[in-house]
């Protein structure tokens, strides 16, 4: 069965006559009737009733035509999405990000993404680093902003920048006079984490790297965003684990954001992408991030004073190399 077959049926469906189906596709009509017989008897039943006066669309045709036009349309799109890849055209780039993640992404790399791919139309999702992965694996994203996670071989990534980890603190709690955290200080005591069905890989390296330094961890509850974290905080009963750039994004009353000492836990943020993407706003996007990490642009901001007036130090991340 070829393509051309298909046309041909379907013009001739649409005109119900062989000659104007013929004008129609620029060919003679002994070759529409040649390429539509062949497909019947591939078929095994006739897609048309002819007679002297007319041409009609048998039940077989009827049930067949509407997949005939699918299977058209989805070569037709398929030929154009290649030739738009070849020539640098895009219409939309599916891009998944962590929520944390997204507006360093927007305000630094899209802007000039955009300058170079006006037509590009953007299609941001806030995910989860799992469904990000997911969803590039199944294709139905182009690209992911993710944390710390073990990638698929079908996967590419960049690493980005590597961000320290903060203790946040109610102003009263007694670590909170600390210029710095050592994490055998956090033994015993509640902390609360990231979800670990959210990110498994991220919560894991947050645990295996405090205990790596001495400390006993025991995890309070588990949040899957800051704005969850706060209260518990606040109320004096959770000691909460968050990135610099999230602190510094988030100010609150009452909150202190306090480093750990030297080596400083830390979370990876990376750009992930299928590996035998021909997409090439991906591309193009891949090398303005990595000219911005190059030039520090990702490094988390600095983390916002407490109400003693002291602020932390936890934005001096460290660039990947």
């Amino acid at each position: 069965m070829e393509l051309r077959q298909l046309e041909y049926a379907v013009a001739v469906a649409e005109e119900l006559h062989f000659g104007r189906a013929a004008a129609r596709m620029h060919v003679t009509q002994q070759s529409v009737s040649e390429q539509i017989r062949r497909l019947e008897r591939e078929l095994g039943a006739p897609l048309f009733t002819r007679t002297s006066r007319r041409v009609t669309v048998t039940a077989v045709g009827e049930a067949f035509l509407p997949e005939a036009r699918s299977a058209i349309a989805a070569v037709r799109h398929a030929v154009d999405a290649g030739r738009r890849a070849a020539t640098g055209m895009v219409d939309e780039l599916r891009l998944g990000y962590a929520e944390d993640l997204g507006p360093r992404l927007f305000q630094l790399a899209v802007p000039p993404l955009l300058a170079r791919f006006p037509a590009v139309q953007l299609a941001p999702r806030p995910m989860t680093t799992p469904a990000q992965l997911s969803g590039l694996s199944d294709r139905r994203l182009d690209l992911g902003f993710c944390w710390t996670a073990q990638y698929p071989p079908d996967l590419d990534s960049l690493l980005v920048a590597r961000e320290p980890l903060v203790v946040a603190l109610a102003a009263g709690h007694p670590l909170a006079a600390s210029e710095s955290i050592d994490p055998a200080q956090l033994s015993h005591q509640p902390l609360v984490t990231v979800e670990r069905e959210v990110n498994p890989w991220l919560h894991d390296h947050f645990v295996s790297q405090l205990e790596a330094r001495g400390a006993t961890v025991t995890i309070l509850r588990e949040i899957s965003s800051l704005d969850r974290l706060l209260p518990l905080v606040l109320a004096g009963s959770a000691i909460g684990l968050t990135i610099a750039g999230a602190a510094a994004a988030r100010p609150s009353a009452g909150v202190v954001y306090r480093p750990f000492t030297d080596p400083s836990p830390y979370a990876d943020h990376s750009i992930v992408w299928r590996r035998d993407t021909t997409n090439a706003a991906v591309t193009a996007l891949v090398d303005i991030v990595r000219e911005l990490r190059d030039t520090g642009a990702f490094l988390p901001p600095e983390a916002p004073p407490g109400p003693d007036g002291r602020r932390s130090t936890a934005g001096n991340g460290e660039r990947p190399d």
